[in-house]
C-alpha cells in the first residue's frame, strides 16, 4: 500500500504545453531587427531592448491606421446657384417681318397711284398749254418761259409741254425702287410737284386780261 502511494507521488508531472499563434508571439516578444542583432555583444541588453521598443512604436499598427480613416465618405458641400433673372420682353411697336404677299400688294398699290399721277400731271400740263394759248390769242399776252417761248405761237406747245411731266414720272418710278427707305417713301413728290405747278400756271394764265 505504501509502495503504491510512493510510486504515484514519484511520477513526474506533465506540464501542459500552451500553443500560441504567431501574431501573439510577435506581440509578446517583438522581433529584434537585423541592425540590433548585428550589434556587438558588449552592448548592454537594456540598450538593445529600448531600441527595439522605439522602432516598433514608430511603425503604426494596422488598427490605428484604420481608425484614423473616416467610416464613410464625407459628402461635398452643396452650393446653391442663384436662380435665373427675370427677362424683360419688350414687344416691338412695328412688325419686324414683311411677307411676300404684303410686298406684292404694296407694289400694286404704288403702281396704281403712279399711273394716276401720270394722268393728273399730264392733264395739268395740257391745261397749262391751253390757257397759255388762250391768253396769247385773246389778251395779247406773252410767254415768259424761255424754253416754251419758241413753241407758244403754234399747236406744238401741247406736245413740248409734256416733257416736264414725263421726266417727273420717270423720276418717281426710279425713286419707288430706291435702296434708301426715305426715298422710297417720297417717290410721289416729283409727280405731285409737276401737277401743282401746271395747275398754278394754268390758273395764272386765265387771270391775265
Amino acid at each position: 500500500m505504501f509502495f503504491a502511494i510512493a510510486a504515484l507521488l514519484m511520477q513526474p508531472q506533465v506540464v501542459p504545453q500552451l500553443s500560441f499563434s504567431t501574431e501573439k508571439i510577435a506581440v509578446i516578444h517583438p522581433a529584434v531587427p537585423a541592425t540590433l542583432s548585428d550589434a556587438p555583444a558588449s552592448e548592454p541588453a537594456a540598450v538593445i531592448a529600448s531600441a527595439a521598443v522605439a522602432e516598433t512604436s514608430a511603425q503604426p499598427t494596422p488598427e490605428l491606421s484604420r481608425a484614423s480613416l473616416p467610416d464613410a465618405p464625407v459628402p461635398a458641400p452643396s452650393f446653391t446657384s442663384p436662380g435665373p433673372k427675370a427677362l424683360i420682353i419688350v414687344k416691338p411697336t412695328k412688325k419686324m417681318t414683311v411677307t411676300v404677299g404684303e410686298l406684292l400688294a404694296e407694289n400694286r398699290r404704288n403702281q396704281r397711284l403712279w399711273r394716276g399721277l401720270i394722268i393728273a400731271s399730264s392733264g395739268a400740263a395740257t391745261f397749262d398749254a391751253w390757257s397759255t394759248r388762250h391768253a396769247l390769242t385773246t389778251s395779247g399776252a406773252q410767254e415768259l418761259n424761255p424754253m416754251l417761248k419758241p413753241f407758244a405761237g403754234n399747236a406744238s406747245l401741247y406736245a413740248v409741254i409734256q416733257v416736264g411731266p414725263a421726266l417727273m414720272d420717270y423720276a418717281g418710278r426710279k425713286m419707288m425702287y430706291s435702296s434708301h427707305s426715305w426715298v422710297r417713301h417720297l417717290w410721289w413728290a416729283p409727280q405731285t410737284a409737276s401737277f401743282v405747278s401746271s395747275m398754278f400756271c394754268g390758273a395764272h394764265n386765265l387771270a391775265v386780261h
